[in-house]
């Protein structure tokens, strides 16, 4: 059972609904049973009577999700429509011009149905009542599990995400049979961001379609101190669901460059190997038109997230034109690792985080920044203000004691292992692999993470139920990502649609690197490079 507050632990009632045409079967397990004996049967929420007043704020409901089952209703067009408190006002009832259809269904499993009521420009003020009409030809059976309204939750890395993960898996694999099912999708993903997202536009992933993903904060301050919650405003949505990387996102524009990057290189595959049979048509590209579009997003982000006093990339630029920068770095250690950062941008990122240049105001400074020794804290510079609303008091939690403000994420040490051999070289990235060496082999020996930090020393775990600074197991399996270093940073190993190369790099002091047993294309190769 979830914990309480998560969800009402008793179910509503139908208690002030009014229902045409259907008939009442009860509430049991599953829902709401409903026969329908009419056609164009209707549900009508309640009335707002209670206090608070229960009506809706369009803005904090971009989406309607209905839950539901139904048989009989066969190839209908079922829709919702709405009054406001305006129309109320004015006795205007339920209209067509207030009204969206969905998709009809037939299961007996639930079905989650999402409305985008924010897409119709009559979806605004206060909604008062929301009907819903199944438009039954005839008899039918419907069960209602839940119907409410619902924050657009979404996040904009998971198409890149989906991209990159076919393209590796292609490279290493080579399964032709794996890319031609997924190439329609991958196509379809990128090209989805370049429309929703204006990427073809402005260069830069832009994230004003979605409702509260402005950047702004949820939090701001009256005049006299006070706090004002602003409630809808800063939701999250690439990595960090409790920072507001919306408006003009740079994270996910670095995320967005490097799948360009990798689908680039499959369309390239693609063209040099007729004898794959990989479909082309509609939602192709280009190699050359994917570099071009590639070049563009790095120059144009590079120029607008770039942070000149403080020499790295602010989070985003908001709806407002402002820049929040706290002193991200993993992101900026990321567009190291994805090639998005210019050769001068990466050099000052790496001396700010190496400790060999300090940031002004940055709460964590030198050797601070590895005060956790795993990995540098996710930011340097305390964040009590740049929130979603519902993250209400920030400035509760100690520095240092949640993830995303001071806190560490052990997976994160993967790109500043890679960005460190990139800028600074193997020497500089292996002493900082031996220091997290020593941190592991005293965890270990202390019999895990959880163990090790019990309370008796500084350092409390996020997961398992528990809100905390450092994010090493439970939901964190990102950790696994550091390890790689080994094949992908030091030995080099780099697959393509035709080759596998490595690009050895080793500290001096080492005589040789050896790893075993790595699967390509059906094979097990054993590696040693050497100087």
């Amino acid at each position: 059972a979830p914990p309480p507050g998560w969800r009402p632990n008793d179910l509503s009632t139908a208690e002030g609904w009014e229902s045409s045409g259907a008939t009442d079967s009860g509430i049991k397990e599953d829902g709401w049973h409903l026969e329908l004996i009419a056609p164009g049967a209707t549900l009508i929420t309640p009335i707002p009577t209670r206090e608070p007043n229960h009506a809706i704020e369009a803005r904090q409901a971009p989406f309607m999700q209905l839950r539901w089952k139904a048989r009989g209703l066969g190839a209908v067009q079922p829709y919702i429509e709405w009054v406001t408190e305006e129309d109320a006002a004015a006795g205007r009832d339920f209209r067509p011009e207030q009204r969206m259809y969905f998709d009809s269904i037939e299961s007996d499993a639930l079905v989650y149905t999402m409305v985008p009521v924010h897409k119709h420009p009559a979806w605004r003020g206060q909604i008062k009542r929301v009907r819903i009409s199944f438009a039954n030809p005839g008899p039918a059976s419907v069960v209602v599990h839940s119907f409410f309204s619902q924050y657009d939750t979404r996040h904009n890395i998971n198409g890149p995400n989906f991209i990159r993960g076919c393209a590796k898996y292609f490279w290493w694999t080579g399964d032709i049979a794996f890319l031609r099912s997924q190439i329609e999708r991958m196509r379809l993903a990128l090209r989805y961001q370049m429309i929703e997202h204006k990427t073809l536009e402005k260069h830069v992933v832009d994230m004003s379609s979605w409702v509260g993903h402005e950047g702004r904060s949820g939090l701001a301050r009256n005049a006299d101190g006070s706090k004002r919650i602003l409630a809808g405003e800063g939701i999250g949505n690439n990595y960090w669901d409790l920072l507001p990387f919306g408006g003009r996102d740079c994270y996910a524009t670095v995320q967005y460059y490097d799948a360009v990057n990798a689908l680039e290189k499959i369309e390239r595959a693609i063209f040099t190997h007729p004898e794959w049979n990989i479909p082309r048509g509609p939602l192709s590209f280009t190699p050359e038109e994917l570099a071009r579009h590639a070049a563009d997003v790095k120059a144009e982000g590079n120029r607008l997230f770039w942070n000149e006093t403080n020499g790295r990339f602010a989070a985003c630029v908001d709806a407002d034109g402002v820049a929040h920068d706290f002193g991200f770095t993993f992101l900026n250690l990321e567009a190291i690792h994805f090639d998005f950062a210019t050769d001068a941008h990466a050099a000052s990122i790496m001396s700010w985080i190496n400790g060999d240049r300090v940031v002004e105001g940055d709460t964590a400074q030198g050797a601070d920044i590895y005060h956790w020794r795993f990995a540098p804290r996710a930011t340097t510079r305390r964040n009590t203000e740049w929130y979603g609303w519902f993250w209400a008091g920030p400035e509760s939690i100690p520095w240092g004691g949640q993830v995303q403000d001071g806190g560490a994420v052990l997976g994160f040490s993967y790109f500043d292992l890679m960005a460190r051999l990139k800028v600074l070289g193997p020497d500089n990235a292996w002493q900082r692999l031996q220091e997290i060496l020593a941190w592991f082999a005293e965890t270990q020996a202390a019999g895990g993470y959880r163990k090790y930090y019990d309370g008796t020393r500084e350092g409390t775990l996020q997961g398992q139920g528990t809100a905390g600074g450092l994010g090493l197991d439970a939901e964190f399996f990102e950790s696994v990502m550091v390890p790689e270093v080994m094949i992908e940073g030091f030995l080099g190993l780099d697959p393509s649609a035709d080759t596998l190369r490595s690009v050895g790099r080793l500290p001096r002091d080492w005589t040789s690197l050896r790893i075993d047993r790595i699967a390509w294309r059906g094979q097990i190769l054993n590696f040693t490079a050497t100087h």
